[in-house]
């Protein structure tokens, strides 16, 4: 067999640096390169559709546990907030707001409902929607209480109470039944002044109308300061383990743009040799 021409040669290392420039400048190549920098500091959304207060109260027991989360506007609902945390503790952020019972969503108040009414409502509607919408308002004013860990209130108010009034007859009272979960040993309310408040806030109904349980649950463990995340063999604090991310993910992109330099000065020097034994050839004339 005999050796290759010269020619021959030049062609062949014209189709190599072809190729090298091919694979230098193709998209799918750049994109999974970057793409695996980019991997490293992926956040997903833990919570979304968030109103300001809500928002904090999620960021704040996130950063109790140690994990970094991230706050910003629901680009879903407008004027409302969503909170991201990194992909690798998903599943502890999710454990932690389970725990805390958040996201917490106001229940409806008088307003809300009644203007959910229908077009034509039954006065046994209309009445079921304004006690929906004043144990709503009791339940906010309880967990607006600080310590409150979630309230429930329940009313019970009979439909013939104010006609039993009229007829003179003895009335029937309603009655009502709170359920208060708190954090610690010690409620932050006595079951007395929450008799007094819900009682208050209903015509005709007696403190000692309404039966009130207290629920105790035991305060989340602090983490250790120290608790450390794994990022692949490394392991940092979970504090830095954003930081160290966006270096690694910007260590990645560096060594992306210098392969990708590489690559190309290599097939520009490729193709100069090329054309070198392309002239030596020609100069010399055919074997």
């Amino acid at each position: 067999m005999a050796p290759p021409t010269a020619r021959t040669q030049t062609a062949i290392r014209r189709g190599r640096g072809a190729r090298l420039g091919r694979l230098c400048r193709s998209p799918r190549a750049a994109g999974l390169v970057l793409g695996l920098g980019f991997a490293t500091a992926c956040s997903v959304p833990l919570a979304g559709n968030l109103d300001d207060a809500e928002a904090n109260r999620v960021f704040v027991a996130l950063e109790r546990a140690n994990i970094d989360p991230t706050r910003e506007p629901d680009p879903n609902a407008e004027g409302r907030w969503r909170v991201d945390v990194a992909r690798d503790d998903i599943a502890r952020a999710t454990a932690v707001l389970l725990d805390e019972a958040l996201p917490r969503h106001s229940p409806a108040g008088v307003l809300d409902v009644m203007a959910k009414g229908a077009l034509v409502p039954s006065e046994t509607a209309e009445r079921a929607q304004l006690l929906a919408g004043v144990a709503g308002e009791l339940q906010r004013s309880l967990e607006s209480i600080h310590g409150v860990f979630q309230a429930r209130v329940h009313l019970s108010i009979p439909a013939d109470a104010a006609r039993d009034v009229a007829r003179d007859a003895t009335p029937v009272r309603g009655t009502a039944a709170v359920l208060l979960e708190h954090r610690g040993a010690t409620a932050p309310i006595s079951a007395d002044a929450v008799q007094r408040l819900v009682a208050g806030g209903v015509a005709g109904l007696l403190p000692t109308d309404v039966a009130v349980v207290l629920v105790s649950r035991a305060e989340p463990p602090n983490p250790s300061p120290s608790d450390l995340a794994r990022l692949g063999p490394i392991r940092v604090a979970r504090t830095s383990m954003r930081l160290l991310q966006a270096a690694l993910a910007a260590l990645i992109g560096l060594v992306a743009v210098l392969a990708a330099a590489t690559l190309v000065l290599y097939t520009r020097l490729a193709r100069a040799q090329a054309a070198v034994l392309e002239r030596d050839a020609s100069a010399r004339g055919p074997l």
